[in-house]
């Protein structure tokens, strides 16, 4: 985790326009460029005029160095280090003490010089922060409706009908993520689906909507599973940038129980039969959604009866590695179920994310989606 956020600083400083930037190094370099000053007057005047000048300029260079080192290019960290000793000790080599007498008038001039770099250095961040403040709080006001907006595409679903109890959730580890859940009714048919986004953040989840209110306009029309699939990856192909795409697995119970299924790309939908302690994988090995422009999706049948369930998941569960790097997997999650097949399943996710807490560290969305029949 204090690598991720070590890398979330760095992109800041990384997108960061230039003109800003270059503000905010130049405030460093006059704050750290009166220390040529302070040096020169507890060295009681040993420096000569273009020395000292020297010196300022090396100590303010020497902080600009290592802030460019930590901001926007680690491989510059080398040639600091070697720069700041070898220049220091020349530097250093050069001093000569003052006569006492002329101390005093240098003594002066060196307070001038700590004051006037002090102070252009604090007009400098000030108007760094002031320029960054405002940018930022815009940001944040976009990124509070984009929160927002996500919020409202994906719910936390609880239904209980008199034919199913359906619960699902998604835990975005930004503020927006590029996970789905969804549940569409209409007078035959009730589909649940799951999809998981390449990536996360703002684009996966711009990617997310367009995938969920393409789904919606063709449940609507009571397409064909198939045709929906095929249909929304040729829609989004367009729309999406290069290396974007999505994995999804979609559930469709017609009203004479039988269950259409398919996946794309996705892990496989996990059935545990009411009379059963074995789970079903549920799998079709397909492309990803917009993953390539033209690829025709299939879909399966399989049955439901009365307390069976059915468990889709994306992989920001079952890749939650421990310290040791293993991942929390897939039979863990069956473990659980199995153990509380009985329980509402508001308790059975709360007992799965239990479990999921104390393994180790969120590293991507994790959502689920339980489904059992009635």
């Amino acid at each position: 985790m204090i690598k991720n956020n070590f890398l979330r600083k760095r992109k800041f400083w990384i997108y960061l326009p230039f003109r800003r930037y270059l503000i905010f190094v130049s405030a460093i370099f006059f704050l750290f460029s009166g220390i040529g000053f302070i040096i020169d007057l507890l060295s009681e005047g040993s420096y000569s005029e273009p020395l000292l000048y020297i010196n300022v300029f090396y100590s303010g260079i020497v902080a600009v160095f290592y802030v460019y080192t930590f901001t926007r290019n680690l491989k510059f960290l080398p040639f600091t280090i070697v720069f700041q000793i070898v220049v220091g000790i020349n530097i250093w080599k050069g001093a000569d003490p003052l006569p006492l007498s002329e101390f005093p008038q240098r003594a002066s001039f060196d307070a001038l010089g700590i004051l006037v770099t002090i102070v252009l250095g604090y007009i400098l961040l000030v108007i760094f922060i002031n320029k960054e403040g405002i940018r930022n709080l815009r940001l944040q006001v976009e990124m509070n409706l984009a929160q927002e907006l996500h919020s409202n595409l994906v719910p936390k679903i609880e239904i209980v009908d008199n034919r199913f109890e359906i619960f699902g959730i998604s835990n975005p580890t930004d503020e927006v993520g590029g996970d789905l859940i969804d549940f569409c009714e209409n007078e035959t048919t009730h589909t649940c689906y799951i999809a998981d986004v390449s990536g996360h953040g703002v684009a996966a989840g711009s990617m997310m909507g367009m995938f969920k209110s393409t789904i919606r306009v063709l449940l609507n029309k009571d397409e064909a599973l198939c045709s929906i699939l095929t249909e929304t990856s040729k829609t989004i192909y367009n729309l999406k940038k290069k290396n974007m795409f999505l994995t999804c697995a979609f559930l469709k119970f017609n009203s004479n129980s039988t269950v259409e299924y398919s996946t794309a790309g996705h892990l496989p939908i996990l059935k545990l039969a009411n009379d059963s302690n074995n789970f079903d994988e549920l799998l079709i090995k397909h492309l990803p959604i917009a993953a390539t422009k033209d690829f025709n999706y299939t879909t399966n049948i399989t049955v439901c009866s009365k307390n069976d369930l059915f468990i889709l998941l994306t992989d920001g569960i079952t890749e939650t590695s421990n310290k040791k790097d293993e991942n929390f997997g897939m039979e863990k999650v069956k473990l659980i179920i199995l153990n509380n097949r009985n329980d509402e399943l508001s308790n059975i996710y709360e007992k799965i994310n239990n479990e999921l807490t104390s393994y180790g560290k969120q590293k991507d969305d994790q959502t689920i989606l339980l489904v059992r029949c009635l």
